[in-house]
């Protein structure tokens, strides 16, 4: 698998500056290369002695989730908690550029603001996104399909398969039918939050934003917070005041079993899609690094028996 930095090249560049939402004026236009599966772009634009700034997303090698991300970050927009959509094909998505910080920048930045800050912002932010009405673009999501999609390639030994499997039917044999389905966003973690430079920490939950909405579908909230919860590295202990926090914004009551449940499954999730992504590029140990954490703690959670770090150990420590 290539890198995202080496995907862009002058033709992309090329292509940013001939969208409609750029003609008659001149594009300044650079990379973004902290995300790990989209190519995105910062471009300022001026024309008539004005300068405008945007974010220019690639949907290119996101075809199939391209109409829902649209749909749901159009609809937040609306809302009031999404950056202004500027242009969109099937191709791009052009959206205001939010100046300030990512929500793990400001958290690493600042040493004195607290994790419960960032929860509540987050939280904040996700029960405003549940509240969003779906369109018929937005898939229900089906985690035991996901996961054995994520299983069923290459990369593993037929044994690892097996065991994967068996771990799989395991933990979802907990889970109940999806009830109560909302919007979720699906990868809510800190890079996608971002603050304004007007952001003031005596008021968290003003001039924050949410963004990047590619894995928006419907599903039962408690998912939404398992996958906040494990994108995010937080563990089990974290549960309930995750769960104390969301429900100060949104009259929806939340089952701390089905979040731990769900837990395990976005855990293992993350941790295949990791490894999956990584393969054999540049990122590979880095991304190895993020499966690993993200299997231990899966392990910590004691459902199953098995354990993923020490099954899957030959590929998290080449």
């Amino acid at each position: 698998m290539s890198t995202l930095a080496s995907k862009i090249n002058k033709v992309t560049f090329a292509e940013i500056s001939t969208l409609p939402c750029f003609i008659d004026g001149h594009c300044e236009i650079s990379a973004l290369i902290k995300g790990e599966s989209h190519l995105c772009f910062k471009v300022i634009f001026s024309k008539n002695g004005v300068k405008s700034h945007y974010f220019v997303k690639s949907l290119t090698e996101h075809q199939q989730t391209s109409q829902a991300e649209v749909n749901s970050h159009i609809s937040a927009a609306e809302h009031g908690f999404a950056p202004a959509v500027i242009f969109y094909s099937s191709l791009w998505l052009v959206s205001a550029f939010i100046e300030g910080y990512s929500l793990h920048q400001f958290y690493a930045n600042h040493p004195k603001f607290s994790l419960a800050s960032k929860v509540t912002i987050a939280m904040s932010l996700m029960a405003k996104s549940h509240q969003l009405k779906a369109s018929s673009e937005h898939l229900v999501i089906n985690v035991v399909e996901l996961l054995t999609g994520l299983v069923n390639i290459q990369l593993y030994t037929q044994q690892q398969k097996l065991q994967l499997l068996i771990i799989i039917k395991k933990i979802t044999k907990f889970l109940s039918a999806n009830k109560n389905l909302v919007l979720c966003h699906g990868d809510l973690n800190d890079e996608n939050i971002r603050l304004s430079t007007e952001f003031e920490t005596s008021e968290l939950t003003e001039k924050t934003w949410l963004v990047d909405f590619e894995c928006s579908s419907l599903a039962e909230a408690e998912y939404d917070i398992a996958m906040y919860l494990a994108i995010n590295e937080l563990s089990e202990s974290n549960i309930d005041e995750v769960i104390d926090c969301y429900q100060q914004y949104s009259p929806l009551q939340l089952n701390h079993e089905k979040v731990r449940n769900y837990l395990a499954c976005c855990y293992l999730i993350n941790g295949l899609w990791y490894l999956e992504a990584g393969g054999d590029s540049e990122q590979a140990k880095a991304f190895a690094a993020k499966a690993c954490q993200q299997f231990v703690l899966f392990d910590q959670l004691t459902l199953v028996e098995e354990k993923v770090v020490t099954l899957l150990n030959p590929l998290l420590v080449n």
